[in-house]
Protein backbone atom coordinates (compact mmCIF):
# COMPACT_ATOMS: atom_id res chain seq x y z
CA UNK A 1 0.00 0.00 0.00
CA UNK A 2 0.68 3.52 -0.86
CA UNK A 3 1.80 5.41 2.34
CA UNK A 4 -0.67 8.31 3.29
CA UNK A 5 2.17 9.70 5.64
CA UNK A 6 6.08 8.46 5.90
CA UNK A 7 8.55 9.74 8.26
CA UNK A 8 11.94 9.15 7.91
CA UNK A 9 14.86 9.62 10.56
CA UNK A 10 13.07 12.59 12.08
CA UNK A 11 15.25 14.09 14.58
CA UNK A 12 13.71 17.34 16.41
CA UNK A 13 16.28 19.31 18.94
CA UNK A 14 14.85 22.34 21.34
CA UNK A 15 17.03 24.74 23.91
CA UNK A 16 16.54 23.88 27.08
CA UNK A 17 18.52 25.96 29.77
CA UNK A 18 20.44 27.16 26.54
CA UNK A 19 21.88 23.77 26.13
CA UNK A 20 19.88 21.58 23.31
CA UNK A 21 18.10 19.00 23.73
CA UNK A 22 17.01 16.42 21.26
CA UNK A 23 13.63 15.32 22.22
CA UNK A 24 13.13 13.13 18.32
CA UNK A 25 16.25 10.82 17.70
CA UNK A 26 15.84 9.30 14.53
CA UNK A 27 11.98 8.36 14.33
CA UNK A 28 10.82 6.33 11.48
CA UNK A 29 7.32 5.16 10.34
CA UNK A 30 4.94 4.54 7.40
CA UNK A 31 1.23 5.14 8.12
CA UNK A 32 -1.13 4.04 4.45
CA UNK A 33 -4.81 5.32 4.11
CA UNK A 34 -7.11 3.77 6.46
CA UNK A 35 -4.54 2.64 8.40
CA UNK A 36 -4.49 3.42 12.65
CA UNK A 37 -1.64 3.41 14.56
CA UNK A 38 -1.37 3.32 18.02
CA UNK A 39 2.22 4.92 19.65
CA UNK A 40 2.64 4.36 23.18
CA UNK A 41 5.51 5.24 26.12
CA UNK A 42 6.19 7.27 29.03
CA UNK A 43 5.51 11.31 29.56
CA UNK A 44 8.27 12.73 27.79
CA UNK A 45 9.20 10.37 25.32
CA UNK A 46 8.37 12.26 22.16
CA UNK A 47 4.66 11.42 21.35
CA UNK A 48 3.34 14.48 21.44
CA UNK A 49 6.65 16.04 19.65
CA UNK A 50 6.06 13.69 16.93
CA UNK A 51 2.25 14.93 16.73
CA UNK A 52 3.87 18.36 17.02
CA UNK A 53 6.54 17.88 13.84
CA UNK A 54 3.47 16.49 11.62
CA UNK A 55 1.97 19.40 11.98
CA UNK A 56 4.52 22.05 12.09
CA UNK A 57 3.96 23.39 15.78
CA UNK A 58 6.88 22.79 16.63
CA UNK A 59 8.50 25.70 19.82
CA UNK A 60 10.26 28.70 18.28
CA UNK A 61 14.53 27.52 16.98
CA UNK A 62 13.62 24.13 17.33
CA UNK A 63 15.94 22.44 14.86
CA UNK A 64 14.63 19.64 12.47
CA UNK A 65 16.23 17.04 10.54
CA UNK A 66 15.02 14.58 8.47
CA UNK A 67 11.77 14.25 6.37
CA UNK A 68 7.86 14.38 6.70
CA UNK A 69 5.58 13.52 3.34
CA UNK A 70 1.92 13.64 2.99
CA UNK A 71 1.10 11.87 -0.11
CA UNK A 72 4.67 11.94 -1.33
CA UNK A 73 4.59 15.80 -0.77
CA UNK A 74 7.41 16.92 1.79
CA UNK A 75 5.98 18.70 5.09
CA UNK A 76 9.08 20.57 5.49
CA UNK A 77 9.22 22.27 2.30
CA UNK A 78 5.21 23.39 2.19
CA UNK A 79 5.21 26.97 1.22
CA UNK A 80 3.20 29.22 4.27
CA UNK A 81 -0.01 29.17 1.67
CA UNK A 82 0.32 25.22 1.58
CA UNK A 83 1.15 24.95 5.03
CA UNK A 84 -2.24 26.48 5.76
CA UNK A 85 -3.52 24.29 3.14
CA UNK A 86 -2.57 21.27 4.49
CA UNK A 87 -3.50 22.07 8.04
CA UNK A 88 -6.93 22.86 6.80
CA UNK A 89 -7.84 20.21 4.67
CA UNK A 90 -5.63 17.01 4.98
CA UNK A 91 -4.96 16.62 9.26
CA UNK A 92 -7.59 16.99 11.83
CA UNK A 93 -5.75 17.00 15.55
CA UNK A 94 -7.85 15.61 18.11
CA UNK A 95 -6.48 17.45 21.51
CA UNK A 96 -5.77 15.61 24.71
CA UNK A 97 -7.60 18.80 26.72
CA UNK A 98 -10.30 20.01 24.28
CA UNK A 99 -10.98 23.05 26.98
CA UNK A 100 -7.56 23.98 26.14
CA UNK A 101 -7.72 24.01 22.26
CA UNK A 102 -10.84 25.60 22.38
CA UNK A 103 -11.69 29.58 22.08
CA UNK A 104 -13.29 29.85 25.61
CA UNK A 105 -15.15 33.16 24.26
CA UNK A 106 -16.38 32.13 21.32
CA UNK A 107 -19.45 29.65 20.23
CA UNK A 108 -19.19 25.85 19.19
CA UNK A 109 -20.74 27.20 16.31
CA UNK A 110 -18.11 29.39 15.73
CA UNK A 111 -15.54 26.68 15.91
CA UNK A 112 -16.83 24.32 13.35
CA UNK A 113 -17.81 27.15 10.67
CA UNK A 114 -15.24 29.90 11.29
CA UNK A 115 -13.11 28.83 8.15
CA UNK A 116 -15.87 29.33 6.14
CA UNK A 117 -16.64 32.93 7.58
CA UNK A 118 -15.51 34.71 4.10
CA UNK A 119 -17.33 32.52 1.79
CA UNK A 120 -21.01 33.16 0.17
CA UNK A 121 -23.93 33.01 3.02
CA UNK A 122 -25.36 30.21 1.13
CA UNK A 123 -22.07 28.70 1.86
CA UNK A 124 -21.86 29.75 5.77
CA UNK A 125 -25.22 28.34 5.49
CA UNK A 126 -24.40 24.54 4.52
CA UNK A 127 -21.47 24.43 6.88
CA UNK A 128 -24.05 25.32 9.78
CA UNK A 129 -26.21 22.87 8.51
CA UNK A 130 -23.30 20.18 8.24
CA UNK A 131 -22.00 20.91 11.34
CA UNK A 132 -25.43 20.08 13.18
CA UNK A 133 -25.53 16.75 10.80
CA UNK A 134 -21.51 16.34 12.26
CA UNK A 135 -22.96 16.77 15.93
CA UNK A 136 -25.57 14.18 15.32
CA UNK A 137 -23.04 11.85 14.41
CA UNK A 138 -21.14 12.03 17.31
CA UNK A 139 -24.16 11.78 19.25
CA UNK A 140 -24.85 15.08 20.77
CA UNK A 141 -28.23 15.89 21.11
CA UNK A 142 -30.00 18.97 19.88
CA UNK A 143 -27.24 19.80 17.47
CA UNK A 144 -28.80 22.74 16.69
CA UNK A 145 -28.74 24.30 20.22
CA UNK A 146 -25.32 23.13 20.93
CA UNK A 147 -24.03 24.88 17.90
CA UNK A 148 -24.94 27.80 20.33
CA UNK A 149 -23.68 27.00 22.98
CA UNK A 150 -20.11 28.01 24.20
CA UNK A 151 -17.51 25.68 25.64
CA UNK A 152 -17.66 25.77 29.41
CA UNK A 153 -21.59 25.08 28.88
CA UNK A 154 -20.47 21.61 27.83
CA UNK A 155 -19.00 18.36 29.86
CA UNK A 156 -15.42 17.01 28.79
CA UNK A 157 -17.18 14.00 26.97
CA UNK A 158 -19.32 16.22 24.82
CA UNK A 159 -16.43 18.39 23.72
CA UNK A 160 -14.06 15.70 22.84
CA UNK A 161 -16.92 14.83 20.24
CA UNK A 162 -17.39 18.74 19.47
CA UNK A 163 -13.44 18.45 18.70
CA UNK A 164 -14.31 15.42 16.76
CA UNK A 165 -16.99 17.27 14.77
CA UNK A 166 -14.76 19.93 14.15
CA UNK A 167 -12.03 17.53 12.57
CA UNK A 168 -14.78 15.94 10.42
CA UNK A 169 -15.49 19.27 8.85
CA UNK A 170 -13.41 19.19 6.51
CA UNK A 171 -12.74 15.33 5.56
CA UNK A 172 -8.72 15.53 6.56
CA UNK A 173 -7.20 12.20 4.81
CA UNK A 174 -5.03 11.91 8.67
CA UNK A 175 -6.47 12.00 11.82
CA UNK A 176 -4.07 12.78 14.80
CA UNK A 177 -5.44 11.86 18.07
CA UNK A 178 -3.28 13.07 20.71
CA UNK A 179 -4.21 11.35 24.02
CA UNK A 180 -7.94 12.25 23.68
CA UNK A 181 -9.55 10.16 26.41
CA UNK A 182 -7.15 11.08 29.38
CA UNK A 183 -9.66 13.58 30.86
CA UNK A 184 -12.99 11.38 30.42
CA UNK A 185 -14.43 9.09 32.66
CA UNK A 186 -13.86 5.32 31.42
CA UNK A 187 -17.35 4.61 29.76
CA UNK A 188 -17.07 7.81 27.78
CA UNK A 189 -13.32 6.50 27.03
CA UNK A 190 -14.85 3.60 25.27
CA UNK A 191 -17.65 5.61 23.35
CA UNK A 192 -15.19 8.52 22.05
CA UNK A 193 -12.38 5.44 20.66
CA UNK A 194 -15.24 3.90 18.88
CA UNK A 195 -16.56 7.17 17.40
CA UNK A 196 -12.83 7.80 16.36
CA UNK A 197 -12.48 4.29 14.93
CA UNK A 198 -15.57 4.53 13.05
CA UNK A 199 -14.87 7.73 11.78
CA UNK A 200 -11.41 6.87 10.43
CA UNK A 201 -13.18 3.03 9.11
CA UNK A 202 -15.96 5.15 7.16
CA UNK A 203 -13.86 8.13 5.38
CA UNK A 204 -10.35 5.91 4.82
CA UNK A 205 -8.19 8.61 6.89
CA UNK A 206 -4.93 7.41 7.99
CA UNK A 207 -5.14 7.86 11.57
CA UNK A 208 -2.75 8.07 14.60
CA UNK A 209 -3.97 7.55 18.01
CA UNK A 210 -1.59 8.52 20.92
CA UNK A 211 -1.97 7.06 24.63
CA UNK A 212 -0.82 5.76 28.01
CA UNK A 213 -3.09 2.70 27.79
CA UNK A 214 -1.18 -0.02 25.87
CA UNK A 215 -4.37 -2.20 26.03
CA UNK A 216 -6.44 0.60 24.78
CA UNK A 217 -4.48 1.22 21.43
CA UNK A 218 -4.28 -2.73 21.06
CA UNK A 219 -7.84 -2.84 20.82
CA UNK A 220 -8.15 0.33 18.57
CA UNK A 221 -5.17 -0.09 16.29
CA UNK A 222 -3.51 -2.22 13.21
CA UNK A 223 0.25 -1.52 15.18
CA UNK A 224 1.29 -0.44 18.17
CA UNK A 225 4.47 1.65 17.80
CA UNK A 226 5.94 1.68 21.71
CA UNK A 227 8.12 4.87 21.97
CA UNK A 228 11.17 5.53 24.67
CA UNK A 229 13.89 8.68 25.11
CA UNK A 230 12.23 9.89 21.37
CA UNK A 231 12.94 6.36 19.58
CA UNK A 232 10.60 4.04 18.25
CA UNK A 233 12.19 0.93 19.85
CA UNK A 234 9.42 -1.78 18.60
CA UNK A 235 6.19 -2.49 16.44
CA UNK A 236 3.54 -4.89 17.07
CA UNK A 237 0.49 -6.31 15.92
CA UNK A 238 -2.08 -6.57 18.51
CA UNK A 239 -1.69 -10.53 17.50
CA UNK A 240 1.79 -9.91 18.85
CA UNK A 241 0.90 -7.77 22.11
CA UNK A 242 -1.86 -10.64 23.00
CA UNK A 243 0.45 -13.38 22.97
CA UNK A 244 3.20 -11.72 24.65
CA UNK A 245 5.75 -11.97 20.98
CA UNK A 246 8.11 -8.97 22.71
CA UNK A 247 11.24 -8.50 21.38
CA UNK A 248 11.84 -5.23 23.78
CA UNK A 249 12.41 -5.05 27.43
CA UNK A 250 11.03 -2.02 27.52
CA UNK A 251 7.57 -3.30 26.02
CA UNK A 252 7.41 -5.99 28.67
CA UNK A 253 8.09 -3.42 31.27
CA UNK A 254 4.86 -1.57 30.38
CA UNK A 255 2.69 -4.22 30.17
CA UNK A 256 3.97 -5.51 33.66
CA UNK A 257 2.95 -2.10 35.25
CA UNK A 258 -0.66 -2.60 34.06
CA UNK A 259 -2.99 -2.98 37.36
CA UNK A 260 -4.69 -6.02 37.88
CA UNK A 261 -8.24 -7.57 38.00
CA UNK A 262 -7.01 -10.45 39.81
CA UNK A 263 -3.67 -9.78 41.94
CA UNK A 264 -4.30 -7.65 44.49
CA UNK A 265 -0.71 -4.89 45.29
CA UNK A 266 0.05 -3.03 47.77
CA UNK A 267 2.01 -1.03 45.05
CA UNK A 268 1.55 -0.85 41.65
CA UNK A 269 5.15 -1.59 40.08
CA UNK A 270 6.82 1.46 37.65
CA UNK A 271 8.93 1.23 34.69
CA UNK A 272 12.41 0.99 35.77
CA UNK A 273 13.62 3.41 32.71
CA UNK A 274 17.11 3.82 34.73
CA UNK A 275 17.32 -0.57 33.22
CA UNK A 276 17.42 0.70 29.32
CA UNK A 277 19.55 3.70 29.60
CA UNK A 278 22.27 2.11 28.27
CA UNK A 279 20.38 -0.48 25.88
CA UNK A 280 18.57 3.09 23.87
CA UNK A 281 21.02 5.16 24.53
Amino acid sequence: MTAQLSIEDLRVSVTRGGEPLEVLRGVSLEIAAGESVGVVGESGSGKTMTIRAITRLLPARAQVRGDIRFAGDSVPSFSDRELRAYRRDDVGVVFQDPHAAINPVRRIGDLLTESYRGESRSARRAARERAEELLSQVDIRNPGRALDLYPHQLSGGMLQRVMIASVLMRDPKLILADEPTTALDVTTQSEVVALLDEVRRARGAAMIFISHDIELVAATCDRVLVMYRGRLIESLTPAQLYAGDIAEPYTAALLACRPSITERKHRLPVVPSAAFEKRYA
